[in-house]
């Protein structure tokens, strides 16, 4: 059949025939050398419209060609491939939505110099939980907690506010690690019955963040505006950021004003050079001094 009669037939426009030919996904069966004309097969039909049906699925035409030149369980199989990837894709998609919604919703913008505190944190006994996790991923956070307090009676109890330690970059890319841990009074009595360790004890700077700022992207603000902070010369980061939550913070349910957590940063204090300088002449010093 001509082209005009395939297109009409199988729903592909001229040029999406024209394209598909180059791409070697639906050749013509036949090409006149005179004028050009090219002819179809009626069995080609079905490869027409298989190809049609494929990109209704968005299928990348690199994929659709595998498809196509594939036998039936084959194809079938790659098919099946590629809709798991989607599948996962808009899995993430959805959970990214999920914490971006709110967060637009209620969040604005942080001032662009808040103010820094600084405190010291003692030596902690702490549950912990720890899990890679992606941005869409971080609803974990609140179950871990939930876990780790139901359980943190068998260790005496709280003992103080949980917090959650970022390891490493959280992203739509990048899974942290990201731990979960709650300050309890002592280990449990069987070390290998949960997962706990000593949180060693260290000075750290923060910021408190209040519900209207808690959100993905407003709270990646005051995460920059602490990092900054502690760059500063004279100063260097001492450990891995971290949240520090008020022990009655609801984040779903808090006023936009109501304090949610800190946003925290060990951080250790550089020796000054020139102090350095002066401590090693001033013996020297002494020995003139006319006094």
């Amino acid at each position: 059949m001509t082209i005009g009669e395939f297109s009409r037939r199988s729903q592909l426009s001229l040029k999406a025939l024209r394209l598909y030919e180059r791409l070697g996904l639906l050749r013509p069966v036949a090409v006149d050398p005179g004028n050009g004309y090219r002819r179809y097969h009626e069995s080609q039909l079905y490869t027409a419209r298989l190809i049609i049906m494929l990109r209704l699925l968005d299928m990348p035409l690199a994929e659709v060609g595998r498809v196509v030149s594939a036998s039936g369980a084959e194809a079938a199989e790659l098919i099946d491939a590629y809709w798991g990837s989607v599948e996962r894709r808009f899995t993430a998609q959805r959970q990214v939505m999920a914490s971006l919604r709110p967060g637009v919703a209620v969040s604005g913008m942080p001032a662009p110099e808040l103010l820094v505190r600084e405190r010291d944190v003692a030596e902690q006994t702490v549950m912990t939980e720890q899990r890679h996790v992606y941005v869409g991923q971080l609803a974990w956070i609140r179950e871990a907690a939930a876990r780790l307090t139901a359980t943190a009676a068998r260790c005496g109890g709280v003992a103080g506010e949980r917090f959650v330690i970022f390891h490493g970059i959280v992203t739509a890319d990048s899974d942290g690690p990201v731990e979960v841990c709650v300050p309890v009074r002592r280990p449990p009595e069987d070390p290998a019955e949960l997962a706990w360790r000593v949180e060693a004890a260290h000075r750290e700077a923060f910021i408190p963040v209040a519900r209207a700022h808690f959100e993905i992207p407003a709270i990646l603000s005051i995460y920059d505006q602490l990092a900054r902070w502690v760059s500063a010369p004279g100063r260097r980061q001492a450990g891995a950021p971290r949240e520090v939550y008020r022990p009655d913070a609801e984040p779903l349910f808090a006023a936009a004003d109501q304090q949610i957590c800190d946003v925290a940063m060990p951080f250790a204090v550089m020796p000054n050079r020139d102090d350095h300088r002066l401590r090693r002449v001033s013996p020297r010093r002494s020995l003139v001094d006319p006094r």
